[in-house]
């Protein structure tokens, strides 16, 4: 039940684990939660996370410590705009752009 994050340029970044009060994902599965830190450059080494040793990896953080919502209607775990997921992960699609990987279409 935590909330990770690889986008290592995130105000709200701390140890691959978000520390943002509140956390939107959009329709087009972005998280609007992203902050740009110019001063935060550190490579990702969250790929390799279970080869790496994990000194480098916050805490997680559990979910109800967190406003989660969610505009992508498809998502399987979108009930009522509020993510019902045990936990998300947010990925570096590069340039600032980001993405919710936890997203799972609901036919």
């Amino acid at each position: 039940m935590d909330i990770k994050c690889r986008k290592t340029s995130c105000k709200h970044n701390h140890g691959y684990t978000c520390r943002a009060k509140s956390i939107n994902i959009s329709s087009n599965t972005e998280c609007d939660s992203f902050v740009a830190d110019n001063s935060k450059r550190a490579e990702d080494y969250s790929k390799n996370m279970f080869e790496a040793d994990t000194e480098n990896y916050g805490n997680s953080r559990h979910i109800q410590n967190v406003k989660l919502s969610c505009d992508k209607k498809e998502c399987l775990f979108n009930k009522d705009k509020a993510c019902s997921a045990n936990g998300i992960t947010v990925i570096d699609e590069g340039e600032g752009q980001t993405a919710c990987a936890t997203f799972i279409k609901d036919y």
